[in-house]
């Protein structure tokens, strides 16, 4: 659990990564096997868990084509949750949270390269999508949706696994703290 901060609550709702900055995206050829994963089938059904309900809501829109921006993306493969995924999106989540702020870059100075190598997951490609602000899944999914660097990410066939965390901390100005990670294992 993140430690609370005090700030003023401020109701704010923000597009993902604000300011049109895009998800971020690299390659490495370093690591271990990553874990395997769960897929579920609808992103609204009430006694699906977080994991079940992101992955189906990216899965759905993966399933469609669609315009990222200027670029067209066809409709790409299912993507499989990975628990290492998982655990660097929340540490991100969490550190967002706690700082009460939106980057890619933790408050330490952290890359999406340090957080997935902390997890010891084994990646040749890795992308992360951030976002502050949306209450739900529907919403921030479709706040990336709606910018082009993050809808490439959504829709980049060489990913193949996912890992997303949402972290709450109402005293601060966002409220909600979402990162979404993907990787293509090595």
């Amino acid at each position: 659990m993140p430690t609370k901060i005090f700030v003023p609550i401020l109701a704010l709702l923000l597009s993902a990564c604000g300011g049109g900055e895009g998800g971020s995206s690299q390659s490495n050829q370093t690591g271990t096997q990553p874990s395997g994963g769960s897929q579920a089938s609808d992103p609204n059904d009430p006694q699906a868990t977080f994991a079940e309900q992101m992955l189906a809501a990216v899965n759905s829109a993966r399933a469609t084509s669609r315009q990222c921006g200027s670029t067209y993306m066809p409709p790409v493969n299912a993507l499989t949750w990975d628990y290492d995924l998982e655990s660097a999106a929340f540490r991100h989540s969490s550190d967002m949270a706690n700082g009460d702020f939106m980057s890619h870059t933790g408050s330490d100075g952290s890359t999406l390269t340090d957080r997935v190598n902390a997890t010891n997951y084994a990646w040749s490609r890795i992308g992360e999508n951030v976002a502050v602000g949306q209450t739900s899944i529907n919403a921030v999914v479709n706040a990336w949706l709606n910018s082009e660097g993050h809808c490439m990410n959504i829709m980049n066939a060489d990913f193949e696994q996912m890992g997303a965390s949402l972290v709450e901390n109402h005293s601060g100005a966002y409220g909600y703290y979402w990162t979404q990670v993907f990787a293509k294992p090595r």
